[in-house]
């Protein structure tokens, strides 16, 4: 069960969460939003007495959202950003200009919406993703974003004050894991065939997608599990290509020895160049 509360004097307002959990646990999402767990048998004077002990970390935490300019993977309205390869505006959608959407609903669910006039390569993509989803014809989401050609529309609540912050942040990495999950596979499949070309035997990893802030992939050769940073979507296809060569390369070597490098040459001899430009791009 989750709440909404802020604290009496009206200095945070936090998500409250009761589930089964053994100790109380505070985080700062990187959206900004304050998110305290606590068992159901907690009561609202012990949390709020927690809370309060952790100010100074809290405040601190939102100062650096802040300073970061908010969550990479959230853009902002009326602003361009490039995706995987394309540059698509970002537009808050007007009234009955979309009839069907795709979303987030309140348990994380996805629902698939109509494309419109989406690029056949995107109409295809997330409705093969969400095709088990509900497909909503005539019907207003709160909460969603969909693909029309060169724009990605975004709808919010009608009243700036209601938009709840942590629903936003769900949509927007929820749309980006969609998006992308289909495009990392196929990334993977090309991947192993470049391997095999150079002459290296590699399995074909189960791929996963997911946001993260210290790295840009990450392999787990035993497990031959292969996993690829959301935030790779937002950028020109070749960087996702030259991590997925990088994490495909740890099946052959598991550490960054000569060996491993090697075998980056063999199948990206250019991924040095690659990789400079990366660092520049997302600097």
């Amino acid at each position: 069960m989750k709440e909404l509360r802020t604290l009496p004097d009206g200095s945070i307002t936090y998500e409250l969460h009761r589930k089964h959990v053994k100790n109380m646990n505070l985080r700062v999402t990187t959206s900004g939003v304050v998110r305290v767990s606590v068992s159901p048998r907690v009561p609202l004077g012990m949390i709020e007495a927690f809370i309060c002990r952790h100010r100074a970390f809290i405040e601190k935490a939102l100062q650096n959202r802040k300073n970061r300019g908010g969550h990479p993977m959230i853009p902002a309205l009326d602003t361009e950003m490039m995706v995987m390869g394309q540059m698509y505006r970002v537009i808050l959608e007007k009234p009955h200009t979309v009839s069907a959407y795709l979303e987030t609903s309140s348990q994380g669910n996805l629902v698939c919406g109509n494309l419109l006039q989406g690029k056949p390569s995107q109409r295809n993509l997330l409705s093969r993703n969400a095709s088990s989803g509900k497909l909503l014809r005539g019907k207003s989401s709160t909460y969603a974003v969909t693909v029309a050609n060169d724009t990605l529309l975004v709808r919010y609540p009608s009243d700036p004050e209601t938009i709840d912050a942590s629903k936003v942040e769900r949509m927007w990495l929820t749309f980006w894991k969609i998006l992308g999950q289909d495009f990392m596979e196929k990334l993977a499949k090309q991947v192993h065939d470049e391997f095999r070309q150079a002459g290296y035997t590699v399995p074909r990893p189960t791929v996963r997608l997911r946001y993260m802030t210290s790295r840009w992939g990450s392999c787990m050769p035993f497990k031959e599990t292969i996993t690829m940073n959301t935030r790779l979507l937002l950028g020109p296809t070749k960087f996702a290509h030259y991590v997925m060569v990088h994490e495909f390369a740890h099946f052959i070597e598991a550490n960054h020895s000569s060996r491993f490098y090697k075998v980056m040459s063999d199948v990206l001899p250019n991924w040095k160049q690659v990789k400079e430009e990366m660092k520049t791009y997302y600097t």
